[in-house]
C-alpha cells in the first residue's frame, strides 16, 4: 500500500511539474511581435514590470512537488474549511463584531490565526523591516507633518501575488473590496463576509461610479466609530513583478482620507519568486505548493494624510487633488521601498496577457472593448 502511494505521488508530481514547466515555457517563450506600424516589439521587454521572475527548473518542480505538494495542498484545504466554519460560528455568536470592540477582537483573532497558519504550512516567512521614513515624509508632506496621529480606516499595499492578501489578513485582520459574486462562493464567501469585506457591483458604468461613494462612506463610518473593521486596497489594481510600483487608481484616494501604507517585497535572490505578474495564475499556485520556504519582507510605514504643503508644492503631479495625493503616495513608496515607478497599469497588463495568449499586440486598442479580439484579428491578418 505504501509503495503504491509512493508511486502515485511520484507520478502525480511528475505530471504537475511537466504541466507547469511546459506551459511556462510556452507562455513566456521569446515573443517579438510586429505592431501596427510594422515595428518589431519585444513584448517581454516592453512589459517587463509584469514578467514573473521565477526560474524553477523541471527537476526542482518535480522534487518539490513530490515532497511538498501533497502536504501543502491537503493542509491548505483543511485550513480553508476550518477558517470558514470558525468564522461562521464567530459571526453567528457575535453578530455585531463590526461595531462592538470586544466582538471584533474575537473576529480579528480568528482571521489572523488561520491566515498565519496558512502562511506557515506554505513555507512563507514574514520579516518585518524597520525603515526611517521621516525624511521622505517631510519632503512630500511638509516639515511640520504630524506623525502621532495613527488612526486609519484604509490599508494600502503594493501587489505582487496571492500571498499579499493572506499576509495582510494575518497582520491586520483586514477586509477587502470584492465583487458581489464572491459572497456566494463556498469557501471564500463566508470568510469574506466575516471579514466585513466591501461588496461592489461592476456590471455597469453607473454601478462603477457608486464604488467611490461606497468606499468613502465606509471610511467615514470608521472615523465616526460606527465600523471597526479596516479595509485593504491594492491601489495599483493588478499585480507586478515586485520591483516596480504601478500607477495608482482613483478609488483609494477619492475621499482624501488617511491611508496606512505597507510595502510587501521579496528581496531574496533565488530561483523562485512569489510574484504572479501576468499570465496563468494557476501556474503560480501550483509552483507555490511545490516550493519549500520563501521570505516576504514587510515594511510598515506611517500614515499618509494629504496636506496643504503637498497640494501646494506637488500640484504639477495631477489635475485633481486625488491625483496629487495618489502620485505623492506613489513617490513615497518608490523612495522608501526602492521600487521603480512605472506608468503602466491594469490595461497594460491585459494587453500583455493578450499578447502572450494570442501572439498579437496593438498599443492603441482598448483591452476592455468587447470587440477587442475582432479588431486584433483583422490587424493580424493585415500584417500577415
Amino acid at each position: 500500500m505504501l509503495f503504491q502511494l509512493f508511486i502515485a505521488n511520484l507520478t502525480i508530481s511528475f505530471l504537475l511539474a511537466l504541466f507547469v514547466y511546459t506551459n511556462s515555457k510556452i507562455l513566456y517563450k521569446p515573443c517579438k511581435l510586429v505592431d501596427k506600424n510594422g515595428k518589431v516589439i519585444d513584448v517581454h521587454k516592453l512589459f517587463d514590470v509584469f514578467h514573473p521572475r521565477d526560474e524553477l527548473s523541471f527537476w526542482k518542480l518535480w522534487i518539490g512537488g513530490f515532497i511538498n505538494f501533497p502536504f501543502k495542498f491537503l493542509t491548505s484545504l483543511f485550513i480553508a474549511l476550518s477558517m470558514k466554519f470558525h468564522l461562521q460560528l464567530v459571526n453567528y455568536f457575535y453578530p455585531n463584531s463590526e461595531t462592538d470592540p470586544n466582538q471584533w477582537k474575537k473576529m480579528k483573532f480568528g482571521i489572523s490565526f488561520w491566515a498565519r497558519f496558512f502562511l506557515l504550512v506554505n513555507g512563507i516567512r514574514l520579516s518585518y523591516k524597520k525603515v526611517d521614513c521621516e525624511k521622505v515624509y517631510k519632503k512630500y508632506l511638509g516639515e511640520d507633518y504630524d506623525f502621532t496621529n495613527d488612526k486609519y480606516s484604509l490599508i494600502i499595499s503594493n501587489h505582487i501575488g496571492f500571498f499579499d492578501v493572506v499576509v495582510l489578513m494575518a497582520t491586520y485582520s483586514v477586509g477587502l473590496m470584492a465583487k458581489i459574486d464572491v459572497k456566494d462562493y463556498y469557501f471564500v464567501g463566508p470568510i469574506a463576509t466575516a471579514m466585513h469585506c466591501l461588496y461592489i457591483k461592476r456590471e455597469s458604468s453607473e454601478e462603477r461610479k457608486k464604488i467611490f461613494e461606497q468606499l468613502e462612506e465606509r471610511q467615514k463610518l470608521f472615523y465616526e466609530g460606527k465600523f471597526l473593521a479596516p479595509l485593504c486596497l491594492f491601489p495599483e489594481g493588478t499585480t507586478s513583478c515586485g520591483r516596480n510600483i504601478l500607477k495608482f487608481k482613483k478609488g483609494t484616494f477619492y475621499a482624501l482620507l488617511p491611508v496606512k501604507p505597507v510595502i510587501i517585497n521579496h528581496y531574496q535572490e533565488s530561483s523562485y519568486h512569489l510574484s504572479i505578474g501576468a499570465g496563468a495564475a494557476v501556474l503560480s499556485y501550483i509552483k507555490n505548493f511545490c516550493h519549500s520556504i520563501e521570505t516576504l519582507y514587510i515594511i510598515e510605514m506611517p500614515i499618509i494624510r494629504p496636506t496643504e504643503f503637498m497640494f501646494k508644492n506637488y500640484s504639477h503631479l495631477g489635475k485633481e487633488k486625488w491625483e496629487v495625493f495618489a502620485e505623492v503616495t506613489r513617490k513615497i513608496y518608490s523612495e522608501i521601498g526602492n521600487l521603480e515607478e512605472s506608468s503602466f497599469g491594469l490595461r497594460d497588463e491585459k494587453k500583455y496577457n493578450i499578447a502572450l495568449k494570442y501572439g498579437i499586440y496593438n498599443p492603441d486598442l482598448e483591452p476592455f472593448d468587447p470587440h477587442y479580439m475582432d479588431k486584433e484579428n483583422k490587424l493580424k491578418e493585415k500584417l500577415d
